[in-house]
């Protein structure tokens, strides 16, 4: 008996996570409606459920967060993209981090 309800537990807590993270997602998401303080919170704790719960982050707002110092990259101030031979180089300028992702 206590199997099946654990088994309940677990997918009653994926699914909270996996909204948790889409609604965090859509705060990062949109600059127009939230301040960038507010969007640098919900991408550290986007980046923290996602870790701690094994979920993964949409396409979109996986670029826009430094995995390293946790904080959101807004190109142009605080980070900077360049484009080399087959593949994006996104560098943080707040702790140097370096993605390299291919195109």
């Amino acid at each position: 008996m206590s199997g099946r309800r654990r088994s309940k537990d677990q997918k009653r807590r994926k699914t909270r996570s996996l909204d948790a993270i889409s609604v965090l997602s859509d705060i990062v998401l949109s600059p127009e409606k939230n301040s960038f303080r507010v969007r640098d919170i919900a991408a550290r704790d986007m980046l923290r459920m996602s870790k701690r719960h094994g979920q993964s982050n949409t396409n979109n707002s996986r670029i826009l967060i430094c995995r390293t110092c946790e904080s959101l990259m807004r190109f142009g101030y605080d980070s900077h993209v360049r484009i080399r031979a087959k593949s994006v180089i996104i560098t943080c300028e707040r702790c140097d981090n370096k993605i390299r992702r291919p195109i």
